[in-house]
């Protein structure tokens, strides 16, 4: 992965970090990334970006869409598992095994959650709409754990946390 800039963006959760590469979006999340030392600098334009960051926050609509990800890494079930959770509409949630069957196999719910666990673009893959079988809410990495998981669910409702 070859950086080409890192941008931060504020939002009502604290901090996001945006990691860029020629391939895309790489990284997006509340952890600062490990190659930043002061000032973030960045070398390409993410004023459409951070408007459609700010507009997920304030309003909880799908967000980030038409935005470019860098795929290295991915195998070939991880990017289904990736596409077809990025269409689960805000709001809404799906299983694991729901997912994994969206995804092409439907017995592949644990090999989901691990495709979910190392999901590096938080909100532009809305890892959080998964949830476990019986509804609870399991595994959420990011920054804050499962509280953040919670807090953008109730985010995407009607009246949602920021409305």
């Amino acid at each position: 992965m070859t950086t080409i800039g890192i941008s931060e963006h504020a939002t009502p959760l604290g901090t996001m970090w945006a990691t860029w590469t020629v391939g895309g979006l790489y990284r997006l999340d509340w952890n600062q990334p490990d190659d930043v030392a002061g000032e973030a600098t960045v070398t390409t334009d993410t004023t459409d970006f951070d408007k459609q960051l700010s507009a997920y926050f304030r309003e909880g609509t799908e967000p980030l869409e038409g935005i470019k990800l860098d795929t290295a890494g991915w195998t070939d079930f991880t990017q289904r598992v990736y596409e077809n959770c990025r269409k689960i509409p805000a709001g809404e949630t799906v299983t694991y095994r729901e997912l994994a069957a969206m995804a092409g196999n439907q017995k592949a719910s644990r090999a989901v959650g691990a495709a979910m666990a190392k999901n590096r673009t938080l909100l532009v893959i809305p890892c959080h709409r998964v949830i476990a079988a019986d509804g609870s809410l399991r595994g959420f990495s990011a920054a804050g754990g499962l509280v953040t998981k919670q807090r953008l669910l109730e985010l995407e409702q009607p009246n949602g946390l920021f409305a």
